[in-house]
């Protein structure tokens, strides 16, 4: 099974032999529907993979009547295809060298299906016909200039309005773009909660990192800002917020969800001072993983499911009222094994602080306001920033490259904001939120339920309650 592009530059997906085009992803976004590309034919093949980068198979939900067996050579010669023209818009191949370097691993019963030289010629010349229409790469970003066209969105056939909201200015060296939709602002002053979170693998090669704030309104959570930064520096972040104050002076939010980068936070505490910071718990686990592998734990981790357990049980502190958190740390440090020693030394120094000479606790990189989620739990909040993970992933299939030219990323962002339009649609509506997947609504009343009952019990006996449960929640 893999995926590829098609000529349109959509996402196909093969199995056994059959090619399908995608569909839509499923309500809570952890599937994708996909449909025989022999459409025409009238077949009504269907499958279902999951949504992740693995695209694992589901279920064949629709037999197949276009065939009876499958055509692994038609698949791998879409594949090839795919190739070319990939290797058209990103090297500067001849159309005999990318066909040379496309067939030397492909058998006698796919080379004998491959489209002939001229054909291939005709592919790869339109690939690099449109690249011709876009304006020409600058070789850096502070002598980028964005054209009309990149700097509007048609949200109506016809009708448009502003898409690059802010810029820091031609000549700027650490050049920041903020892109948007221009009519969003019109309910900035309602927006309490903002979901903050960047990626560097789908930015463009002229900047460094790609930044999305996404804002929640009732049970939706939409993207309202695109940003391409220069750097990760606390000066940019001040710089970047400041711009949006600016842009929206009445975006006035109760809390912004961050990961656990200590420029960011201070960023926000500077210009946003008023906000609730709240780090993702999913990437406060993420950072206790990266731990156990530089101790050489992981793999123990993976295989040991008691030690998981333990291990887990350090991040589940935060699942305990604030104020009684020393005394579960101490309750955990006379629990947990002695190969552990070294994470949660790591953890207490980082979140809680470690205690002095003179027997007082310094002050933690973050403090536990935070990274505790105890009130949040007890007040059906978000615990995790997972929100963005998710559209950064929609983003990096559509784009379906890594690191893309300037126009390349903002033509296939627009795509993403057009079916993010959607789902804003659907909110004024009045429909209901995409909801979660049963099991991860299960262990989120599991684990409401334990915390509920946080003062029947003794704290290990709470801990190792919440460390069974959050690994799927």
């Amino acid at each position: 099974m893999a995926f590829h592009k098609s000529r349109k530059n959509c996402e196909k997906y093969s199995h056994n032999g059959y090619c399908y085009v995608k569909d839509k992803e499923s309500a809570d976004g952890d599937r994708i529907f996909w449909r025989c590309d022999e459409r025409g034919s009238g077949c009504k093949g269907r499958v279902w993979t999951t949504s992740g980068e693995a695209r694992e198979f589901l279920r064949l939900v629709t037999d197949h009547s276009c065939s009876t067996t499958g055509d692994a050579a038609k698949v791998a010669v879409q594949k090839a295809i795919t190739t070319v023209r990939y290797r058209a818009a990103t090297t500067m191949e001849n159309p005999v060298q990318i066909r040379s370097t496309v067939i030397q691993e492909m058998s006698t019963a796919v080379l004998g299906q491959l489209q002939n030289k001229s054909a291939l010629r005709k592919v790869v010349r339109r690939v690099r016909n449109k690249q011709q229409n876009a304006p020409q790469n600058p070789e850096d970003r502070s002598t980028l200039m964005i054209p009309p066209d990149y700097s509007r969105y048609e949200y109506e056939p016809g009708a448009y309005e502003n898409f690059l909201l802010a810029d820091s200015g031609e000549g700027d060296q650490e050049r920041i773009l903020i892109f948007g939709r221009e009519s969003f602002q019109d309910f900035s002053h309602l927006i309490a909660d903002l979901y903050v979170d960047g990626t560097f693998l789908v930015c463009p090669a002229l900047f460094f990192q790609f930044f999305v704030i996404l804002a929640r309104r009732n049970d939706f959570v939409l993207p309202v800002f695109y940003i391409l930064l220069p750097n990760k520096t606390e000066i940019t972040y001040r710089r970047t917020f400041q711009m949006l104050r600016e842009l929206w002076p009445a975006l006035n939010p109760d809390s912004i969800s961050v990961d656990f980068e200590l420029a960011i936070h201070n960023a926000i505490r500077i210009v946003f001072p008023e906000a609730h910071i709240r780090g993702c718990f999913f990437h406060l686990f993420q950072n206790l993983k990266k731990h156990l592998s530089a101790e050489n734990l992981l793999n123990h981790y993976n295989q040991n499911p008691e030690f998981a357990l333990y291990a887990r049980m350090i991040v589940s502190l935060a699942f305990v009222p604030q104020n009684d958190l020393l005394q579960a740390l101490t309750a955990l440090e006379n629990y947990l094994p002695q190969e552990l020693e070294q994470i949660l030394a790591y953890f207490t120094n980082t979140y809680i602080g470690r205690i002095r000479n003179n027997g007082t606790r310094a002050p933690p990189t973050f403090v536990p306001s935070s990274w505790n989620v105890y009130t949040r739990t007890i007040n059906n909040l978000d615990k995790t920033n997972n929100y963005c993970e998710a559209f950064h992933r929609k983003v990096q299939l559509q784009l379906g490259v890594s690191h893309p030219t300037i126009w390349k990323f903002l033509d296939e962002l627009k795509k993403v904001v057009k079916v993010s339009d959607a789902q804003y649609e659907q909110f004024v509506g009045g429909h209901n939120a995409p909801r979660k997947r049963r099991k991860y609504e299960e262990a989120d009343e599991r684990i409401l339920a334990i915390v509920n009952r946080y003062e029947l019990g003794t704290v290990i006996e709470y801990l190792r309650g919440i460390s069974h449960n959050f690994k799927i929640a």
